[in-house]
């Protein structure tokens, strides 16, 4: 009784204690005075939900897999188009659509324009494209806002929703608004596309918060299927980019070689890592603990000009390198000199369309919408991570993704035999996830669209979105513009700005160098 009642006052001391400390404005989570004072509670706390969710996802995880084993069978066959479920049948009987998208699953996004919106055109183009992939009319939710947005930031660099709308605070962004209870202002609950709209007056920024589909289409299908909308806006002829290829017979033996008894044997030591890193994170950004507030997203914006895109490509050319080895080398050195740790592995999303699931006749095409995303997982290398040593990995990666390499094999099938299945990387959050991610834990979710097009007759502007995990780099390069953003729900907003400001500057050296 003794041994408890010690216990109990420790804990109970230090909480009081850890009341009358505020962090400095510069806080480093885990690494500050009231983190330290906070810690022997950090640990009870974290041993208590450890204790209890690694043996449920450990369950969960294990049963999961060889239900569908049983069930459907190898991961050929359960992503045989990519997604499960599958794509179902049309009313129409000879088509088929998406047979994943669910209200509330939003992918989201931020857009400007530079000239206003039409509400009328939009709305026609928008339901009729959606309703050619299984989403009717009344599954949409399309609000023009009375709000008038502000004038172009001065720069790229801004805090990405506040700059521009009054009504937004500092830190606080679209992905808050979107999910915000309950499920949102446009009740998401009912919805599976939202489009809210900050009409501005001509050249000036008008503001898009874009909601589509999590779990129907993968992230560049959602950027594909704003493409279109762009398009018919514009009044250009329609395309056809629904597409549900089936994955090609050269790829499914290649995708079925992994052991499935040795997916289940590392699965105890993956969830292990994945329920610790979480558990330990969440704990120690929360505001009581020291940190800077437990999954609440911080998100900026790096938003280049064409004329600093083009440096970019052409420093980065100067130097043997792709940009996208600069993005990840930045972003690596960024956290070793701002958070004074380094990921251990980078997140990388890649789509199998065009290596898995070829369109016949389709070339050069991708255009198409559908869910065709794996998470290539990087493990960086000991030592120093340079730049060559980013693009050298970029290689690899590359070269294990056109190959359906191990790292490739291991992402799908840890797609395949998931608790989720299908979208915008929604598959690889939960604990489960059977590969050596721990996207929760010192992982860098690097998602990167390349380089993509928007009809240049459309009022289209700027593409931003963001995965705020342990750290994330979103970024896409459309009509020559690269647009990034860089997010966290670990860190806060002021180490989220440095981690930014840390990267832009990196890049900057490189475009020097053109």
């Amino acid at each position: 009784m003794i041994g408890i009642a010690t216990v109990v006052s420790v804990l109970v001391g230090t909480a009081l204690i850890g009341k009358l400390i505020n962090p400095a404005k510069r806080n480093m989570p885990g690494a500050n005075l009231k983190a330290y004072i906070m810690l022997p509670m950090r640990i009870v706390v974290f041993s208590f939900f450890f204790s209890l969710m690694f043996p449920f996802m450990l369950v969960a995880g294990i049963l999961r897999a060889i239900f569908v084993r049983l069930k459907i069978g190898k991961p050929s066959q359960i992503l045989k188009y990519g997604t499960y479920p599958y794509p179902k049948p049309a009313p129409d009987g000879k088509s088929l659509v998406c047979g994943a998208h669910r209200a509330c699953a939003h992918y989201p996004c931020q857009q400007l324009y530079s000239q206003p919106l039409d509400e009328a055109k939009l709305r026609k183009v928008l339901v009729e494209l959606a309703a050619e992939d299984g989403i009717s009319e009344d599954e949409i939710s399309v609000i023009f806002k009375d709000e008038q947005p502000n004038d172009w930031p001065p720069t790229g660099s801004y805090d990405v929703t506040s700059a521009l709308i009054n009504s937004y605070e500092k830190g606080d962004h679209y992905l808050n608004k979107l999910f915000e209870p309950p499920f949102g202002e446009a009740k998401g609950w009912k919805y599976k596309l939202i489009y809210w709209v900050y009409n501005n007056a001509p050249g000036k920024p008008t503001v898009v918060h874009h909601g589509g589909s999590a779990e129907g289409w993968d992230g560049s299908s959602n950027f594909n299927f704003n493409k279109e909308l762009m398009r018919r806006y514009a009044g250009l002829p329609p395309k056809k980019v629904f597409a549900y290829p089936q994955l090609s017979a050269e790829a499914a033996p290649k995708l079925d070689q992994p052991s499935f008894l040795y997916f289940l044997a590392k699965m105890p030591s993956n969830i292990f890592k994945n329920v610790s890193g979480a558990i330990w994170n969440t704990v120690r950004a929360a505001y009581w603990a020291g940190g800077n507030g437990a999954f609440v997203a911080r998100i900026v914006s790096m938003n280049f000009s064409k004329a600093e895109s083009d440096k970019l490509a052409k420093g980065a050319k100067a130097i043997g390198v792709k940009p996208f080895a600069c993005f990840t080398y930045a972003a690596v050195k960024a956290c070793k000199e701002v958070l004074g740790q380094t990921p251990v592995n980078i997140c990388n999303q890649a789509s199998l369309q065009t290596r898995c699931y070829p369109v016949p006749g389709q070339g050069k095409e991708r255009d198409f919408v559908g869910d065709w995303l794996i998470g290539a997982m990087s493990q960086l290398p000991a030592g120093e991570f340079t730049l060559e040593a980013a693009m050298t990995s970029y290689k690899e990666m590359l070269s294990d993704l056109d190959g359906i390499g191990p790292m490739t094999q291991a992402a799908f099938m840890a797609k395949a035999y998931g608790l989720v299945n299908s979208g915008a990387a929604a598959f690889q959050i939960p604990p489960t996830f059977n590969d050596n991610s721990h996207i929760l834990d010192r992982s860098l979710f690097m998602n990167n669209y390349g380089v993509r097009e928007m009809p240049e007759s459309s009022p289209f502007d700027t593409w931003n979105w963001n995965a705020p995990i342990w750290l994330g780099v979103n970024t896409i390069c459309v009509n020559g513009k690269t647009t990034t953003l860089v997010g966290s729900s670990m860190w806060g907003l002021d180490l989220v700005e440095e981690i930014r400001d840390n990267i832009e500057a990196t890049l900057r050296g490189i475009m020097a160098k053109a």
